[in-house]
């Protein structure tokens, strides 16, 4: 997908000013910002949610706001998991609700029920367990899982996801972002936004940072995450292990410049001045 020059805005407010981006297949790529930046307006612009006042997005080469271009071709290859999925959970069972994306795909009823079942599953639901209960019966947790697989169910080449780590806990956090780099490993892309830096720059390639409806950063994670002081222009801090390396130098506890992003990172960087080797002899 192709975003050139988009411009959306309510009233006299621009909340996107002559934003343009490119996501390429099989990307995994987190967006940063402070509250109100823009980047769920982005996010509904780019999956054809929102009118807008100028610039195009184009998905393989077409227009999505081209009074040519087919709506079906933009639901089948882009899927959107919104900041509350868990409220949009409707259906008397689980299976219809997870289901219902698929309900006017050509599959036959065998392979929607084993794309339900795959969902669920790579969301670590037991199908046969919970197949046939309410979505009132699960915690808000679970219903935000389900209302994920909801959206994996069909697929999309595309998957967009508005903040979708809260309310899981530190295993499925864990579990969910390694099922989204295995995502990217099979060609789909993945666009993510996220207060949790610190799982942004574990599983992120690239980062792009958000000001006021503008792109002000856009690289891997170590050019944008471990430059602490461009991200508190716009109000965000690095990574944990970024903030104690910095807290480290700052101190003369660690030498040279630039700033890890993982804690990992941080521990090699850590062992090598400790040492005083590098590479494999560490």
């Amino acid at each position: 997908m192709e975003v050139r020059k988009l411009t959306v805005g309510y009233g006299a407010a621009w909340v996107l000013d002559q934003v343009s981006l490119q996501i390429g297949a099989g990307e995994f790529v987190g967006i940063v910002g402070c509250t109100g930046c823009g980047k769920t307006t982005l996010l509904k612009a780019m999956a054809g949610l929102l009118e807008v006042q100028d610039g195009e997005i184009l998905l393989d080469g077409e227009n999505i706001f081209s009074r040519r271009f087919d709506r079906a071709v933009l639901r089948r290859k882009v899927g959107m998991v919104f900041q509350y999925p868990e409220y949009q959970l409707f259906a008397q069972t689980l299976e219809k609700d997870v289901g219902f994306g698929l309900k006017y795909s050509r599959l036959s009823r065998e392979e929607k029920q084993e794309r339900v079942r795959w969902a669920l599953e790579q969301m670590g639901f037991s199908y046969e367990e919970i197949k046939d209960q309410s979505p009132l019966s699960l915690s808000g947790g679970e219903k935000r899982r389900v209302a994920i697989a909801g959206v994996l169910a069909t697929k999309p080449e595309l998957l967009m996801l508005d903040e979708p780590l809260a309310g899981l806990d530190p295993m499925a956090r864990e579990m969910f972002l390694e099922f989204l780099e295995g995502l990217t490993g099979q060609g789909v892309s993945v666009v993510m936004v996220s207060h949790n830096v610190d799982a942004l720059a574990q599983h992120a390639a690239r980062i792009i940072g958000m000001k006021q409806g503008k792109i002000v950063m856009d690289g891997s994670c170590q050019e944008v995450l471990g430059d602490s002081r461009a991200l508190r222009t716009i109000g965000l801090l690095g990574s944990e292990a970024a903030q104690t390396a910095e807290l480290l130098r700052a101190n003369g506890v660690l030498p040279g410049s630039g700033l890890p992003v993982t804690y990992e990172a941080l521990r090699d960087e850590i062992i090598g001045a400790l040492t005083g080797e590098k590479g494999e002899n560490r």
